[in-house]
Order: C-alpha cells, then sequence, then structure tokens
C-alpha cells in the first residue's frame, strides 16, 4: 500500500517504522527538518519537510496515489485538516487521525467524523489506549494482555509460560485429563519471535507466549492453571499525567 504519515515524532516514527518494515510504500512528512533526517538516516522510507496541510507538500508526497493517510502530529486541529484536504482534494480513501482532546472524543459528537462532515475514517488516542492497557491487565493479573469479545462474555488471554507453569512440557491433548475443570481453547504461541499453531501434541514450553480463547468466567481458573496467582490490585497509585 501506499501510505503517507503526517508528523514525524516519537508516534509517527513508530508507525513508518512497522510499515516500512512489511513492505509498504511509506512517505513521511514533517515540518522539522531533524525529525526528517532522522527518519532519513534510519528508515527506508520516503521523508518530506514540509507543513502536511498544504496541498501542494501533499501533493509532492504523491497523494492522489496514496491508499491512505495517517496524520499524528502533536495538534489534533492540524490533524483533522489534514484528513480533510487528503479527502476533497485528493480523494484518500483510508484517513486515520490522532486526536487527543476530551472533547473530540466524546462519544455524543462521533456523528460528526464522517464523509459528509469530517472524513475521519479511524481516530487513534494513544493515551486511552494506554489506560484501556493498564484495565485489562489489572482485570487479568497474571496475562501479559486481555481482550474481551462479544459483550464481554468471551477473553482473550496472552499469557507467559514461565518455569513454574503447571502445563509446561503437557501434550495439549493430555491437559484436559490433567485439569478437567480447565476450559481453555489454546490458539498458539509466539516462541522466539515466531507465531506457532499448536496442534494436539505439541507442548508448550518456557518462554512461550501463550494465546488462550475462554469463557470470561474461567478466567481465574485459567491463570491459576498457568501458575499465576497474582491478586487483583485495589489499591493504584497514578503518577504524573
Amino acid at each position: 500500500m501506499n501510505i503517507i504519515i503526517c508528523g514525524a515524532g516519537r508516534v509517527g516514527y513508530t508507525i513508518a517504522k512497522l510499515l516500512s518494515e512489511q513492505n509498504h510504500s511509506i512517505t513521511v512528512i514533517d515540518q522539522s527538518s531533524e525529525d526528517i533526517q532522522k527518519i532519513n538516516d534510519s528508515l527506508d522510507v520516503r521523508a518530506i519537510v514540509g507543513k502536511a496541510t498544504y496541498p501542494s507538500v501533499l501533493e509532492k508526497a504523491n497523494a492522489a496515489e496514496a491508499d491512505m493517510i495517517i496524520a499524528v502530529t502533536k495538534n489534533d486541529e492540524i490533524n483533522m485538516l489534514i484528513c480533510q484536504i487528503a479527502f476533497s482534494i485528493f480523494n484518500v480513501q483510508k484517513k486515520i487521525a490522532r486526536i487527543r482532546s476530551k472533547h473530540y472524543l466524546n462519544p455524543k459528537f462521533s456523528k460528526v467524523y464522517n464523509k459528509e462532515n469530517l472524513p475521519i475514517d479511524v481516530i487513534i488516542s494513544p493515551e486511552i489506549e494506554i489506560a484501556k492497557s493498564i484495565l485489562r491487565k489489572l482485570e487479568a493479573p497474571g496475562a501479559l494482555d486481555n481482550v474481551n469479545f462479544a459483550h464481554n462474555k468471551i477473553r482473550l488471554l496472552e499469557i507467559l509460560v514461565n518455569e513454574n507453569c503447571p502445563l509446561i512440557n503437557i501434550p495439549l491433548n493430555e491437559i484436559t485429563k490433567k485439569f478437567p475443570k480447565l476450559e481453555a481453547n489454546i490458539l498458539g504461541v509466539i516462541r522466539k519471535e515466531k507465531f506457532i499453531i499448536l496442534k494436539k501434541n505439541d507442548v508448550m514450553k518456557k518462554d512461550d507466549k501463550t494465546y488462550v480463547i475462554i469463557n470470561s468466567d474461567q478466567m481465574q481458573q485459567t491463570l491459576l492453571a498457568f501458575g499465576h496467582e497474582e491478586k487483583i490490585s485495589t489499591k493504584i497509585l497514578i503518577i504524573g499525567g
């Protein structure tokens, strides 16, 4: 895909790095020549110094040929304007904007984000995502991550297998014999940075990151089966923000 990223700060740099590693064609735009030089020195992408709200700069970035534009500057209003110009002038079909202000994120006003008004297809808010991630981890102490589906009835857990895990080196088809009350579907593991789908005779090994589908009411039992007995935190100290 041809993707334009507006903003070469930490978020923009990270997105550009990840997408370029997936062989997408990336162009980064930023007013800071220093940030653009950093991009040029370390990433295999095209980088342009300029204001992404200027149609001439977007034209230089071949916006008419872009499949997607991602606006992640530090200014919400600029990100919104970039998406508007990209759609109105260059007909970019997929528009993603970083928006931080709670005033713009109020669900009551979400209907403004459409083709007829403000053409933003996806809103990303790193601060909100961090808060959600912390909440998910608090709900599943011992898990690396916890994502809910089907109105919170089903959970996908990411669990690290350590040396004390009772399930380690047990073939999957024998786990239910040893733990008859465990109702969990083990999808696979990340092992040495590669995702592996486990078959019935395969085993989990130390340092595997295991992905497990469970019913939400099986959360505590599943974590205990993996050897995690951490208690849910009830007292939390927040510093900064």
